[in-house]
């Protein structure tokens, strides 16, 4: 009982508390990182989820958790308004990029990025099921910004860029909604697992590849 209520103290003291400060952080310093819905912006529901904000301190620690190196380049998949991308700018990725569907989402990140002075993360107007570029990238991050459909075709691209480019590609998926999908094509596999907020994050990968 007592090490229950330790750890019941231990997580509101990170995670709730510490999101707190950070968001009020980000606030006065004129980020918005509200969430906005489809229907405000004119998307198809089957293409894209409601945007909602991730990063922060719950991103962070799993984030810690993946030894990341100058050789790792990250892409964020549905970046919305870049919540994710001020957390992944933090760590020596080679390249953070961020990728939407909205351009009125993309125009916000960049105000935000460029308010915290990360001037080198880039963004890219796609959509992700028709993006080309996956052997770029070694790490993939998602906060379940697709229904089902646009995942499986997403991680259909994934696989075929790891046998065109050989690589290790690790995936951090936040309230991994479409797991199945993830792994149905028998590439990647469940490596890792970690809950903060409500939200589990799993973390996937591929078999090593010789060489990498």
């Amino acid at each position: 009982m007592l090490q229950a209520t330790l750890e019941c103290l231990r997580y509101w003291r990170r995670e709730v508390i510490g999101g707190f400060a950070y968001r009020r952080a980000l606030s006065k310093a004129g980020v918005d990182l509200g969430s906005v819905s489809l229907r405000r912006l004119g998307l198809d529901p089957r293409s894209a989820h409601n945007h909602a904000n991730s990063g922060g301190p719950d991103l962070e620690v799993v984030l810690r958790s993946l030894e990341i190196t100058p050789s790792h380049a990250v892409l964020d998949l549905g970046c919305g308004k870049g919540g994710a991308l001020l957390t992944l700018a933090r760590f020596p990725f080679s390249r953070v990029v961020g990728l939407d569907l909205s351009p009125e989402m993309l125009d916000i990140a960049r105000r935000n990025l460029d308010r915290m002075g990360l001037h080198t993360v880039e963004l890219i107007c796609a959509d992700a099921s028709a993006f080309d570029a996956y052997d770029a990238f070694t790490h993939l991050y998602m906060y379940n910004p697709f229904p089902s459909a646009v995942v499986q075709a997403v991680m259909t691209a994934v696989e075929a860029s790891v046998i065109a480019a050989p690589r290790t590609v690790t995936v951090i998926y936040k309230n991994p909604r479409f797991h199945d999908d993830v792994i149905r094509g028998g590439v990647f596999s469940e490596v890792g697992r970690m809950d903060h907020s409500g939200h589990p994050y799993i973390i996937y990968r591929n078999a090593a590849v010789s060489g990498c």
